[in-house]
């Protein structure tokens, strides 16, 4: 059975700094992944970061998130990914890092994750991924981006991940994602995520990501043939959140999704 309502509020009441943070990490989870290993890093410098990235693939792991926060680069890497090559681009100005990727894509390469900070735009692209036609968007409005993904799906598309950075929203998408539909909520106030949560678990759908931008939380959906678990956590300080994340491991969940907002 997928995490309770009332579980949910148990796990953020068990974590009293929550309520006056300025700012917090959110992992999810869920269960029925390929993944037959994970890990996890965090670097305050950029250049250590990359290294990091490096590593993991050294240690044959592939990255599947990025995420920045708080002076801080996140990535969650695993293994069993199925992807055959991993590229990392990573550039200031977005009209550059819009050519790279379409560059990377003549090769293969699917652009999977984008993220924004300290100026920079960073994305993850891999040869071997299921998608087809990954198509990367940047529009200026929330308005229009709303009215973006329902020209995305009724061509066939679904959202696989969004940055809202520098005034923008920006969305990957993709066909042949697996997904039977997929759906979000945009919500103000973090009090109002675990009961998004809660009402679209009982409609059947499964969590895929969330995401902290323009003010907003932005929780994405998803309904597939897999009766998948899925699970969430919430931690203001960085050790925490890495020991509830080896937790949710040790119970047999992935993290598929990293976020960082404010209250």
């Amino acid at each position: 059975m997928k995490k309770s309502f009332l579980t949910v509020l148990v796990l953020m009441l068990a974590i009293p700094t929550l309520a006056m943070a300025e700012h917090f990490w959110v992992g999810v989870f869920t269960k029925g992944t390929p993944y037959t290993g994970q890990s996890f890093i965090s670097s305050g410098k950029l250049s250590n970061f990359n290294y990091a990235i490096e590593k993991e693939w050294q240690n044959g792991f592939d990255i599947i998130d990025l995420e920045y926060g708080d002076d801080i680069w996140m990535a969650i890497s695993a293994k069993g990914t199925g992807y055959k090559q991993q590229v990392y681009v990573h550039k200031r100005d977005w009209k550059k890092f819009e050519a790279a990727v379409e560059d990377y894509k003549k090769q293969g390469f699917d652009l999977l994750n984008v993220e924004n900070g300290k100026g920079y735009w960073l994305g993850i692209l891999a040869k071997g991924s299921k998608y087809k036609d990954v198509t990367l968007v940047n529009i200026r409005y929330w308005e229009e981006f709303q009215k973006e993904i329902q020209k995305q799906w009724k061509a066939g598309y679904h959202l696989l991940d969004v940055e809202p950075a520098e005034g923008t929203w920006v969305g990957i998408f993709a066909k042949n994602t697996g997904f039977k539909a997929q759906s979000y909520n945009s919500i103000d106030e973090w009090d109002g995520v675990p009961m998004a949560i809660e009402q679209r678990w009982k409609n059947g759908y499964t969590l895929q990501s969330i995401e902290y931008g323009g003010g907003k939380w932005f929780c994405l959906f998803v309904k597939d043939d897999k009766k998948t678990e899925g699970s969430y956590i919430s931690n203001s300080e960085i050790p925490d959140f890495r020991k509830a994340m080896h937790k949710q491991w040790n119970k047999g969940y992935h993290l598929i999704d990293i976020a960082h907002g404010r209250d």
